[in-house]
């Protein structure tokens, strides 16, 4: 898999507007079109939250961080435990039922489907967290589990299991995931 994109070096406006460029590509983001957006977007409203979790578990600022993991469950039924690494980007149109592990790292301009998790695979034994390549896309009730890896502009159908690594462009279904074929991306 190639370089992944990380927020690393990114501060919370930066990462906010990323995403919102995601769901608003034509406008130029400003923080009146955030809240806006929020009013009537749950992905948006999830963004803003894990943008600022983020950005409060890098400052080492950890109490916060489960706060801000509260509100998210509160409000958008997603649940991001602090230490998620996400990067620019993130479109979540609907992020209901979203779980997102402490050590589960994402790349540039990923997209998630609601019901996602994504985590260890045996809460005793952590072994690892997945990874999710640039521009990738996670469909609707995926589980992604383990030390795996999506690679770049990969495509994870709904309700599929991934137990093992999905090359970069694959489209991959079923439980356990398994390649069905590949997408044509223009870069």
């Amino acid at each position: 898999m190639s370089l992944l994109t990380t927020s690393e070096g990114l501060g919370f406006r930066d990462l906010v507007f990323s995403d919102l460029r995601r769901y608003r590509p034509d406008e130029r983001p400003t923080w009146r079109g955030v809240f806006t957006r929020c009013l009537s977007n749950p992905g948006v409203t999830a963004s803003v939250i894990v943008r600022a979790q983020q950005i409060a578990f890098r400052k080492g600022r950890i109490r916060t961080a489960f706060l801000l993991r509260t509100l998210g469950m509160v409000l958008v039924s997603a649940d991001f435990v602090p230490g998620v690494n996400i990067g620019p980007g993130l479109l979540m149109p609907h992020p209901n039922g979203v779980v997102f592990g402490n050590g589960f790292v994402v790349g540039s301009n990923v997209t998630f489907g609601a019901g996602v998790t994504a985590g260890v695979r045996q809460p005793d034994d952590p072994g690892g967290f997945p990874v999710v390549g640039d521009g990738a896309i996670v469909l609707t009730h995926v589980v992604l589990a383990g030390p795996i890896r999506v690679g770049m502009h990969a495509q994870v159908g709904a309700n599929s299991v991934v137990l093992s690594d999905v090359a970069d462009y694959a489209v991959v279904v079923g439980s356990p995931a398994r390649q069905v074929g590949t997408r044509e991306v223009q870069l």
